[in-house]
């Protein structure tokens, strides 16, 4: 998986690049993630949905490599953010707001116990009003086929989550509301794994999955930095980049 991601990455940086598309941080910090559930866990029958848009070239990246649209046209399709558009193949909802993705998957969820449906939501779009009217709908009807992702970088556009909307205790918050909270390492493909893969452990509730990451990981220039969410590859940092990928 460690050279998927890679390539992932690699896929990330130069597309972003020749389509002149920022939110790169966003897009670096959930490589493993959706690694981990396209390459390892869900299966063709499994729902996912991708709200956290301004990561969505790697989603892009992703189905590009699987066949559902022509690597050629990854660029094309970023033109169309704010989120994936239901013209392409493997993508079952879009939308525009942030905050939105959870309550379309607990709907999802609820229409259809028999599925499994994933999620993946970043850390930011949980200051949205829905996201939590979502969470305890879940939590009351005990939709334990529903499995949330939270790419927890700490970062939004316009700094640290913490600073601009405090968040935490995030742990205590989910299970407050009847899930099932489950912490781990955002940027370790095998415990993902075998986290995504023994879900549901307790099976009348819904699970929430806290993925630590880091914001433009591992890129030494963009780690960390919330300025990635805005900002630009040049020729220069893109080589810079794909160097440190070698």
């Amino acid at each position: 998986m460690n050279n998927i991601s890679k390539q992932i990455r690699r896929d990330v940086l130069e597309t972003s690049y020749r389509a002149g598309a920022c939110h790169i941080g966003s897009a670096l910090s959930c490589v493993e993630i959706l690694a981990v559930l396209y390459y390892k866990v869900l299966e063709k029958e499994d729902i996912f949905l991708f709200s956290k848009a301004s990561g969505v070239v790697t989603l892009y990246t992703i189905l590009a490599d699987k066949g559902f649209i022509p690597k050629n046209k990854i660029a094309y399709y970023l033109k169309k953010y704010p989120l994936p558009s239901k013209e392409i193949p493997g993508v079952v909802w879009s939308g525009g707001s942030l905050g939105q993705g959870l309550s379309v998957a607990t709907g999802i969820a609820l229409a259809d116990r028999s599925k499994k449906v994933y999620c993946l939501l970043s850390d930011g779009e949980l200051q949205e009003g829905n996201t939590w009217e979502a969470m305890l709908f879940a939590g009351h009807h005990k939709l334990q086929n529903l499995t949330v992702i939270i790419d927890r970088n700490g970062l939004q556009a316009c700094g640290k989550t913490e600073e601009i909307l405090g968040l935490e205790n995030l742990h205590e918050k989910f299970k407050a509301f009847n899930w099932q909270v489950i912490e781990t390492d955002g940027h370790d493909c095998k415990r993902l794994e075998n986290i995504l893969k023994q879900v549901p452990l307790i099976s009348y509730k819904p699970t929430c999955v806290i993925a630590e990451t880091i914001k433009g990981f591992p890129i030494s220039f963009m780690k960390g930095e919330y300025s990635w969410h805005y900002l630009n590859l040049d020729k220069t940092l893109l080589n810079k980049a794909l160097k440190e990928l070698e």
